[in-house]
């Protein structure tokens, strides 16, 4: 088969994958809608007392909500407690993403096929090649000097 074919059928699979994928998660969130709809929520009071918050570090600092501004405050809409996300929890999800993810892979991969990149990293390798060739033939010779010990140095006197 040609080139253009493979070409062809991998795009074909690659269709099949996605419309696949998406009816899956068409189906979970008609799912998710319909268990939400029909289980009734507790009503949810937000406290306006002091909140301890846990970092990473182990470090414990403490928000009031009048540190927070009014867009990041937690508040209630349709009876439903409605916190908005951190800086760090954005950042996670959209480079979590598959899509984000190829691009920065493909980036890479362009990157490193570059004419200029591939010759740094193939004079790289040759270094590194020429550099444990030399370490090898330097222990050779000493492996040799060891094996044959040399005679005593006041032999040319003659005794």
């Amino acid at each position: 088969m040609s080139t253009e074919v493979w070409i062809l059928v991998a795009t074909a699979v690659l269709a099949v994958v996605a419309i696949g994928a998406a009816v899956i998660a068409v189906r979970a969130a008609r799912r998710l809608a319909a268990t939400l709809s029909t289980s009734s929520p507790a009503p949810i009071e937000v406290s306006r007392e002091v909140a301890p918050v846990r970092r990473p570090t182990g470090e414990v600092t403490i928000h009031t909500p009048t540190q927070l501004p009014p867009e990041l405050e937690p508040r209630l809409v349709e009876g439903r407690l409605i916190v908005p996300p951190t800086q760090h929890q954005v950042v996670q999800t959209a480079l979590g993403r598959p899509g984000v993810r190829l691009s920065v892979l493909a980036h890479g991969l362009a990157h490193a096929l570059r004419p200029e990149s591939r010759d740094r990293i193939s004079a790289l390798m040759r270094r590194e090649y020429r550099r444990r060739r030399r370490e090898r033939a330097h222990a050779g010779r000493r492996a040799v000097r060891a094996a044959q010990p040399t005679p005593p140095s006041d032999q040319w006197l003659g005794s």
